[in-house]
């Protein structure tokens, strides 16, 4: 049975029962209260018009009507007896007990009038002043007790059944209303439920771009758009996972691609000692340097495969100390400026304060960014020799390390992409590398609470901005 059958269902089953056990109250009260009702109703019952009264009357009204014998004979058949009444006694006709009780009625009331029906304690009284003033003539209808009692019956149990029917009838009339209003709550509650279910199957068959639209309730707008928002969400990590892996296929590739020219090259000088093409000492000794470099390049790039595989897995240690970075700058370019050809590369290092603050930072993996930025500017400056420009210089919350080389830069499109994992500007892969080098940058900078930049400005400029050790600036890239 479906949600929506469930709730009417239930609705109608705990008002019927709701209405039913106040139905059976109701009852059980006048039970319990039976007797009380009835000496109510008797009370009610003695001040009743006899349904005759009019009939005697008019019989009454008669011209010549004056004796009680004449009037007796007519009115005996509606179950009345007769009298003439003067000054509070029965002078003639009936003059019973209950007859001589009605004298005090006309002792303390002087007139009636020419005919008039009153109801005088259970009894029906129809009196008619006498010619001349001489007395009343009256008939009197006196109920006996059985005609009491059933009379009394009879309107308990009539006012019984109308209660019954009145109860039976707002029943009914509040289930028609209930009803209506549980139709109403369901079409309420179920419309989003089938809009939600239908957005659930969309997403099953892979359909990601279509909202729920929904108009209503607040409580379930908030739940659709907060299922619009998971859905939107869901659609992104799957294009981000699309993009991570086709960038992931082809660093693949372009890692097969670069592995092969130097390990074709290392079996090439192998096969040429093994030939004996080298023949001297001096040419052995050439080719196996040769065959080491290239062993050399593809341990580099197995390294960064390795290290990229820790950062990924959260795996990759990092030791902060204390340490004034420009002193490491001046330290790491004085170390390179030492082994590499003035005429491939130069180094520039402006520090732009006479102190600056220190920082914390692991030197290890700050070494591995400048090799990252020295090994960029070397593949991708296309310019000889490649002039680097460093500086360093405090800010108001950080320490400014900034990279910039003369090269052409990057199309302006591209800057944003330039952090992300796997991402080349060189798609045509004309340069070996991983795509993975500007990624390490920024994940070491944001392991480091700090941010990293990228613009052309005659060349590609990197900015890296340490945190200072009151301050955690958040990475934006």
């Amino acid at each position: 049975m479906s949600l929506k059958k469930r709730m009417f269902r239930s609705n109608m089953m705990i008002l019927s029962a709701a209405l039913c056990a106040l139905m059976l109250i109701i009852l059980a009260v006048f039970g319990l209260f039976e007797d009380s009702l009835e000496r109510q109703l008797y009370v009610i019952s003695q001040t009743r018009i006899d349904g005759n009264a009019e009939e005697v009357a008019s019989l009454m009204e008669q011209p010549g009507m004056q004796s009680p014998e004449a009037l007796s004979d007519m009115v005996e058949q509606y179950g009345y007896r007769t009298a003439v009444i003067t000054d509070g006694k029965v002078l003639s006709g009936d003059d019973g007990e209950e007859m001589q009780e009605l004298t005090a009625y006309f002792e303390t009331d002087g007139s009636v009038g020419t005919t008039e029906v009153v109801a005088f304690r259970k009894a029906t009284v129809v009196a008619k002043l006498l010619e001349g003033g001489q007395g009343y003539l009256v008939a009197v209808h006196f109920p006996g007790e059985k005609e009491l009692v059933a009379s009394l019956n009879q309107s308990f149990y009539a006012f019984l059944g109308m209660l019954f029917l009145a109860g039976a009838g707002g029943i009914v009339c509040l289930l028609i209303l209930a009803s209506h209003f549980t139709k109403k709550m369901n079409r309420m509650v179920m419309e989003p439920l089938e809009l939600l279910t239908l957005g659930a199957e969309r997403i099953k068959n892979g359909n990601l771009k279509e909202d729920i639209l929904y108009q209503g309730e607040a409580e379930f707008e908030h739940v659709c758009q907060t299922f619009n928002d998971m859905q939107h969400t869901i659609l992104e990590d799957q294009e981000q996972r699309a993009k991570t892996e086709r960038a992931r296929i082809d660093m693949v590739t372009g890692i097969s691609h670069d592995l092969r020219t130097p390990l074709t090259s290392i079996r090439g000088y192998i096969k040429g000692v093994l030939d004996g093409v080298a023949d001297t000492e001096e040419k052995k000794k050439m080719y196996l340097r040769t065959a080491y470099g290239s062993t050399e390049e593809m341990n580099i790039l197995l390294q960064k495969l390795f290290d990229f595989s820790k950062m990924e897995s959260g795996q990759m240690p990092f030791h902060m100390v204390k340490a004034d970075l420009a002193e490491y700058v001046a330290s790491y370019v004085a170390e390179k400026e030492a082994v590499l050809d003035p005429q491939a590369l130069n180094f520039h290092l402006e520090v732009k304060a006479e102190w600056i603050p220190e920082i914390s930072m692991d030197v290890e993996q700050v070494r591995r960014i400048l090799d990252n930025l020295l090994e960029n500017s070397q593949k991708y400056a296309m310019v000889t020799p490649v002039e680097v420009e460093l500086s360093v210089e405090e800010t108001k919350e950080a320490v400014l390390l900034s990279w910039k080389d003369n090269g052409k830069g990057v199309p302006e499109e591209k800057l944003p992409r330039l952090f992300e994992r796997f991402y080349r500007c060189d798609e045509a892969r004309q340069e070996k590398g991983s795509g993975v080098g500007l990624y390490v940058v920024n994940y070491i900078m944001e392991r480091h609470h700090g941010r990293v930049t990228a613009e052309n400005d005659g060349g590609l400029r990197i900015r890296m901005y340490f945190p200072k050790e009151d301050f955690k600036i958040k990475s934006r890239i």
